[in-house]
């Protein structure tokens, strides 16, 4: 497919449905409902995922068919904090074999970690630009929240 991916109904729907276009009726609807965590995930990871998973549920956009996309959103995590940690260590700069001064190695590995980290959180909603379009109704109302009740 080329271009955009589709905004997920339930985050058009936070967001007021800027574009007025139709909203697919057709969409699978699933309950807002933590998935489980992965057991492969690092204590790392699973410290991230424990920190997320109650931000999203509020937000209600987070079902148990998103337990892939969450779990390598962490496991990227922890991936860039064992990176900067080791570049913290061994410094900015790397020196060759052959006595030439180059950027770090792990420098390529953190800026990779960031931008992998980064469009999964925009597919969440979890970024300023992609939250700032998100309309949260009252905190009571929960039927409103509901975006499976639109169709």
């Amino acid at each position: 497919m080329m271009g955009r991916p589709p905004t997920p109904s339930a985050l058009k729907i936070l967001a007021g449905n800027p574009g007025r276009r139709p909203i697919n009726d057709r969409e699978p609807k699933l309950e807002i409902k933590a998935p489980a965590c992965p057991e492969h995930l690092d204590d790392v990871a699973r410290r991230e995922w424990d920190r997320v998973v109650p931000i999203l549920l509020r937000m209600r956009v987070l079902t148990e068919a998103d337990e892939i996309a969450l779990g390598n959103m962490c496991m990227v995590y922890a991936t860039l904090i064992d990176a900067q940690n080791k570049l913290k260590s061994s410094g900015l700069l790397y020196k060759t074999q052959s006595g030439y001064v180059q950027a770090n190695p792990l420098l390529a590995v953190v800026n990779k970690c960031i931008y992998i980290i980064s469009k999964i959180q925009s597919e969440f909603g979890l970024t300023p630009a992609a939250r700032v379009r998100l309309h949260a109704d009252a905190a009571g109302d929960e039927s409103a929240n509901k975006w499976s009740d639109v169709g």
